[in-house]
């Protein structure tokens, strides 16, 4: 009977032919955009406790016409600031993507690793470090 040495850990395919320095510049930009989904959340919340207030305050009382205007109007300003800056944000985040996808074909090709191992242990690698959904390359 063969003893086989459990010790051995199996080792990702895209960490032992990629260059530690090469492969930190998509982990790099994959945390920068994981990071960002935060970031998104954090209007949609500010969205939700303003409906409230509107609610718990406004809701339901009468306001001489201007001020009504006034209010519908600062109230439609601030939810359009907030969908620009989730559409801002979103876009950097998706710019973000793209290079990540555009950098790990490379790798695929510079360092002949087939692209789905590349995005499998890709995403393993980077969601283990920070999270997120992982990478979904297209041919």
């Amino acid at each position: 009977m063969e003893h086989t040495n459990t010790s051995e850990k199996p080792q990702l395919e895209i960490i032992e032919k990629v260059p530690t320095d090469i492969l930190q510049i998509p982990l790099k930009l994959y945390s920068e955009s994981t990071a960002m989904e935060t970031y998104v959340k954090i209007p949609f919340l500010l969205i939700g406790v303003l409906f409230l207030i509107h609610n718990i305050f406004l809701a339901g009382r009468s306001f001489a016409y201007n001020t009504y205007e006034t209010i519908k109007t600062v109230e439609l300003s601030i939810v359009g600031v907030i969908v620009i800056v989730v559409f801002v944000i979103a876009g950097i985040a998706i710019n973000k993507n793209s290079k990540v996808n555009k950098h790990l074909k490379e790798i695929s090709k510079k360092y002949n690793i087939i692209l789905e191992i590349t995005q499998d242990e890709f995403s393993a690698l980077a969601i283990h470090m920070y999270g997120g959904r992982g990478v979904k390359l297209k041919k």
